[in-house]
């Protein structure tokens, strides 16, 4: 049996060192690296109880300088309190990961939506997320992003959505904002259906995470065919007294 289809999909996003396999759950820990910074972390995905045999199996390892994890919803809570302590991790907000491998039904405004190209092009991003996605982590800078946007009638940028999309291999979208000035006009879905046509063109399927509470944005992305593949839950470093 091969690994779950979340393992596959984002297995151009880290490197590879170790794995546990489980019957049907995999484990893995991998180098990754944001705002150039290297981190370690545990990703696995499978049905809770093997993989939680999984982890127990990693802390029996000694892995170390572990920074995050993700793990499927409710595996946490069945690693055993010695494990737990020994990784020194816990339990942050969830959310889905959310994936599609077919076209979905045109949208009002798609249009409007193109790629973010031009000298001002990071510039103009980087305004716009101040308006619609200021906490997000993907940054204009990394060189693996691509940037589409959503213009209005005089060229200002209302919504944006990084794309990485290396070559024959899945697209992961990330950092989608509408200004908060023009929600509630079809902008997010209207840039998630234009991206994801594009995308589908030279891609085998596009993903794309949000948080476990956001029902919103789960009818949209459901409606323009995207569906919830794995539940996962973020593990964190314990803040230290």
């Amino acid at each position: 049996m091969g690994r779950p289809l979340f393992l596959r999909a984002n297995a151009d996003r880290w490197q590879e060192e170790l794995a546990w396999d489980a019957d049907g759950a995999s484990l893995l820990l991998v180098r990754t690296r944001r705002a150039g910074t290297e981190r370690r972390q545990l990703v696995g995905a499978g049905p809770a109880e093997r993989l939680a045999a999984a982890v127990g199996r990693a802390a029996s390892d000694d892995v170390d300088e572990v920074a995050f994890g993700l793990l499927t919803r409710g595996t946490w809570d069945l690693v055993d309190a010695e494990a737990r302590t020994r990784l020194g991790l816990h339990v942050g907000p969830g959310w889905d990961w959310m994936w599609s491998d077919a076209p979905p039904p045109v949208q009002p405004g798609e249009e409007r939506v193109a790629p973010v190209t031009g000298d001002r092009a990071a510039d103009e991003v980087r305004a716009c997320l101040a308006r619609a996605n200021p906490d997000t982590s993907a940054d204009p800078a990394d060189p693996d992003l691509r940037w589409w946007g959503y213009r209005d009638e005089g060229g200002v940028l209302r919504g944006v959505v990084a794309v990485n999309a290396p070559a024959g291999g899945p697209v992961h979208l990330s950092g989608l904002g509408t200004d908060t000035s023009w929600r509630r006009r079809g902008v997010g879905g209207a840039m998630m259906a234009a991206v994801t046509r594009w995308a589908l063109t030279d891609h085998p399927l596009v993903h794309y995470g949000i948080w476990a509470d956001n029902d919103a944005a789960r009818r949209i992305y459901t409606r323009l065919g995207y569906a919830v593949g794995q539940e996962i839950e973020n593990l964190r470093p314990k803040t230290r007294a």
